[in-house]
């Protein structure tokens, strides 16, 4: 058990013990590029020192330069210029990073120590950069050249096929000038790197990258195409004794249909291959044409790539071979059908069975007795209608081939790519009542009969509301002639023989000397005089037209104007809401309501302002009359009390038409009369209106 560290220290300075401490572990620092690749990420990561010294051989930019040791080789990248050169010897510091495929350096420091050779390249396969084993390092690759094109203004690329695979090898200089490189056997130096699928760190192309055209040494000079060797198409990576040639070849036919970039295709006899072009050369059908280039198998046939025209001649178009039934392109017999119109220019007619439209412009799916073929245009093209008969004149393409027993195979997926629009002719249409069309016939009849029968159903309502309005109108004209012929009669007999009576009175208290007498024929005056007024009001009531019209708001101001004209109080009607319109007999009630609440506030509590306020929601109607009189307390209500009959009239309206009425009063702050009446549901609205 280690002593306490006072104890230590006692023992230390006595000498009477020694206690051992543990030394620091020192710093790490990497001095080869070989421990810099040899890092994992995590590590890379977490940013070791690194003290290198090497020669650069590869400087793309501020953030990727190349450096190589005795070890191998690393990059780095710098946070500003000066960038050294190729060639320059340097001693760099700084810390290690995982980069986007393998660790390498960040942020360095640098001096320059002088200039070295640039180291040689480690000699390669494809393999060798395919699986990434000198990846970021000085590579020698060797090869055929397949052609040399420019990448950009002072970049230029060679495709270079190392065996079966073919790598690019891209050179920061424009295309020299000099003998032709193209089928020449090269030897060439450059950095070993790639395209990098970042989120994932893999390599997805290889390809190699020279500084300058001086790394590049010609092993085989190409031969003058005079001296390409020729074959026929039959030849075309057919056995040899001495093997297949990477080299070039030279091959005749004539041309059946140009596609440009997609590929050109011609004929030889009974034989049709594809031709791709190293650079773009157009031809024209017809024209027989002699071309040099590298055998390359596609899909089902042989084919050749990177070809280079060498001479043309003009010739008639040729004609398609017609093949009796669409089927026989699919033929797995050991006849000449097996395959054989691959490449070649034929003519098929089949039944359009769906067409779509995609990036790659219009596919059309022809159907035979038993295979469908896709038919591929790449220009503007309408369909024809589904279930067209057509005949199509097209290259014919296999697009996959399927095992057979023997070692053989036999197409899979067939493609017919037509030489132009114009190459599809529409031989039949289809008949106008396609399954589709009928189903949509019966669908739209179907429809029709719903919406007949929708429409008779509405129809029916209609008729029925229609018929309740009328019968509703008819109602109110006969109860409004019936309160016409009401008010003529009472204003014909009562009010006349009320007025006669008054006229009597007024002869006989001229008369009457006794005073008693006299009291009882003044008092009597003044109740006739009453019963007229009444009976003017009930008159007026029976004509006033707001009732029968449904109108609350207009009968409500009927009654607040007829208050003003016969006392000198304030009495407004206001609408808080939309008002709907209300039968006539409801309109009547909520009237006599609000009148009698009017006529209380006037003779009992003495206001000097009263508010009439509607307002209605959805399922409920408010009357609220509110005066600012003297009120009365609750404790000792007079609603009820013998003779006084006004407020037992208002709550037996209120309960004739189905609704509620409250009282609320403060002494010496006034009485609100307070109606809820419920409405039935989708009322009729009416804008409110106020006088």
């Amino acid at each position: 058990m280690p002593l306490p560290s006072p104890f230590r220290l006692l023992t230390l300075l006595f000498g009477l013990g020694c206690v051992p401490v543990p030394a620091q572990e020192p710093t790490r620092v990497l001095t080869t590029a070989l421990e810099i690749r040899s890092l994992s990420p995590a590590e890379a990561d977490r940013g070791i020192p690194v003290r290198l010294r090497g020669v650069v051989v590869f400087v793309e930019g501020v953030s990727a330069l190349f450096l190589q040791d005795e070890t191998s080789t690393t990059f780095f990248r710098l946070e500003k210029a000066p960038i050294p050169r190729v060639g320059d010897e340097i001693e760099l510091t700084a810390k290690t990073r995982m980069g986007l495929y393998l660790p390498g350096v960040d942020y360095a420091a640098y001096r320059i120590l002088g200039r070295r050779a640039l180291p040689p390249g480690s000699p390669v396969q494809y393999d060798d950069l395919h699986f990434s084993r000198y990846h970021y390092q000085r590579v020698s690759v060797e090869g055929i050249v397949r052609s040399v094109l420019p990448l950009s203004a002072n970049r230029s690329v060679i495709r270079l096929a190392m065996g079966s695979r073919v790598i690019e090898v891209r050179i920061e200089a424009p295309p020299r000038a000099g003998p032709p490189l193209i089928d020449s056997r090269i030897r060439i130096t450059g950095l070993a790197v790639g395209l990098i699928n970042s989120p994932r760190r893999q390599l997805v192309q290889p390809y190699v990258h020279a500084e300058s055209w001086d790394e590049l040494e010609v092993v085989t000079a190409a031969p003058p195409a005079s001296a390409v060797p020729a074959v026929s198409a039959e030849e075309l990576l057919a056995f040899r004794i001495d093997g297949l040639g990477e080299r070039r070849v030279r091959i005749d036919g004539v041309v059946a249909a140009d596609f440009g970039k997609e590929g050109t295709f011609l004929r030889q006899g009974t034989n049709a291959f594809a031709v791709r072009f190293a650079s773009p050369t157009p031809v024209a059908p017809g024209e027989i044409v002699t071309i040099a280039g590298f055998p390359s198998m596609e899909q089902f046939s042989a084919s050749v790539v990177d070809a280079e025209l060498i001479s043309r001649q003009a010739g008639p178009a040729p004609a398609p071979t017609v093949v009796p039934a669409l089927d026989e392109l699919y033929s797995q017999s050991d006849s000449l059908q097996n395959g054989h119109y691959d490449g070649h220019l034929v003519s098929v007619t089949g039944t359009l069975r769906d067409s779509f439209k995609g990036p790659a412009g219009t596919t059309l799916l022809m159907q035979g007795a038993q295979r469908t073929v896709q038919v591929r245009v790449t220009e503007e093209f309408e369909a024809p209608t589904v279930g067209s008969v057509l005949r199509v004149a097209g290259i014919c393409q296999v697009e996959t081939n399927l095992m057979a027993a023997g070692f053989r195979t036999y197409p899979g997926l067939i493609s017919l790519r037509p030489t132009a629009a114009g190459a599809i002719e529409v031989l039949r249409r289809p008949s106008w009542w396609t399954p589709r069309r009928l189903t949509a016939v019966l669908a739209a009849l179907a429809g029709l009969t719903l919406v007949a029968g929708l429409w008779i159903t509405l129809l029916r309502r209609q008729v029925r509301r229609q018929t309740e309005a009328l019968r509703q109108r008819i109602a109110l004209t006969a109860a409004h002639e019936e309160r016409q012929r009401i008010a003529r009669e009472f204003h014909d007999t009562l009010e006349q023989e009320l007025a006669g009576v008054s006229l009597r009175l007024d002869g006989l208290a001229t008369r009457v000397s006794d005073e008693k007498a006299r009291t009882l024929v003044a008092a009597s005056r003044n109740l006739i005089s009453r019963i007229q007024t009444e009976t003017r009001d009930l008159i007026s009531d029976l004509r006033d037209p707001a009732e029968t019209a449904g109108d609350l708001l207009a009968a409500l101001a009927n009654v607040a104007q007829r208050f003003r004209s016969e006392s000198e109080t304030e009495i407004r009607v206001d609408a808080l809401t939309q008002i709907p319109a209300l039968p006539a007999a409801t309109v009547h009630d909520l009237r006599m309501i609000a009148r009698e609440s009017v006529s209380n506030a006037l003779r009992h509590g003495r206001a000097a302002c009263i508010s009439i306020e509607v307002s209605a929601t959805p399922t409920q109607l408010c009357l609220r009359v509110i005066d600012n009189g003297c009120g009365y307390d609750p404790a000792a209500s007079p609603l009820g009390r013998r003779g006084h009959f006004g407020c037992a009239g208002i709550r037996e309206r209120s309960r004739k038409i189905g609704a509620e009425v409250v009282w609320q009063s403060v002494l010496q702050r006034g009485t609100t009369v307070e109606v809820m009446l419920p409405l039935a549901p989708e009322p009729h609205s009416s804008a409110p209106s106020v006088p």
